[in-house]
């Protein structure tokens, strides 16, 4: 049985007197891929941001490969196998694609400052290095060919495709995708969706944020659904599609069954 690679216990957080997440535990095993969805403003970005580090938890803890990494750097994480795109793109808007994704291999070379100024046998070969292994990932990822264009002359799902190689640079054990699809026409999910069951066959691990069903039903090894901060349903994607819980988060109930209204979250 496979064991987890990332585990979620408690996690919360909360802004003055409002809840973003609140007391959400999940695992996520080793070769899965795992979906966190939920209706907008769930709190999903919030929770992500909790797990890499951009924001510190109030509460719970974040295990990663059997290690505390709690509120640990976002560049610690990236030297210990967590790679991240983000739902907006973050591409550096003044290097070309490949340069882009060579960024993302500088946390896993072993030149100093002084191998850079002395042009040391080191680092020249981490250079040659660098360059061979971004092209190879934007060859894999199908910009190859754009490798030399700015991020401003790419259309947004190579934008996107560039920043997932970016991501893979670092040789992450775990790769998190928030939104991958945000923004794309059909044609365009549907590549990604082939991208995704690719990493997964290349023993990548995977957790994303999407809207797109689609993507999630035909991606997902299990799905975690959560609403107004909480999590109220989790499952393979089948149990999640036919979950009551799931159906009323997503479309709402009748004003007379709305008992008790929900309490009072930071929408993110």
């Amino acid at each position: 049985m496979s064991t987890p690679i990332l585990s979620v216990e408690h996690l919360t957080k909360r802004f003055g007197g409002l809840i973003a997440v609140n007391d959400i535990s999940f695992n996520v095993n080793r070769g899965q891929v795992v979906s966190i969805v939920g209706p907008n403003g769930a709190g999903k970005t919030t929770l992500f941001n909790l797990i890499t580090g951009i924001a510190k938890p109030d509460a719970g803890e974040v295990s990663f490969d059997g290690q505390n990494i709690t509120g640990i750097a976002p560049h610690k994480l990236a030297s210990m196998g967590v790679g991240r795109t983000f739902q907006n793109i973050r591409l550096f808007q003044n290097l070309n694609a490949l340069e882009n994704v060579m960024i993302g291999r500088v946390a896993k070379t072993q030149s100093n400052v002084f191998d850079a100024l002395a042009c040391t046998s080191r680092d020249r070969r981490e250079r040659i290095e660098m360059v061979e292994s971004a092209e190879a990932l934007l060859d894999w990822v199908g910009v190859g060919a754009n490798r030399f264009r700015m991020p401003s002359e790419l259309p947004y799902g190579d934008q996107r495709r560039v920043e997932i190689a970016r991501a893979l640079a670092l040789n992450p054990k775990l790769l998190i995708l928030d939104e991958p699809t945000a923004g794309m026409v059909s044609r365009e999910a549907h590549d990604v969706i082939d991208l995704i069951h690719r990493l997964k066959d290349a023993g990548v691990t995977l957790m994303l944020i999407e809207h797109n069903m689609n993507v999630v039903m035909n991606t997902s090894d299990h799905v975690v659904v959560i609403s107004f901060g909480q999590k109220i349903s989790e499952g393979t994607p089948a149990e999640i599609r036919s979950d009551e819980r799931v159906i009323e988060a997503y479309l709402g109930v009748d004003e007379d069954a709305a008992q008790v209204a929900p309490q009072t979250v930071v929408t993110a």
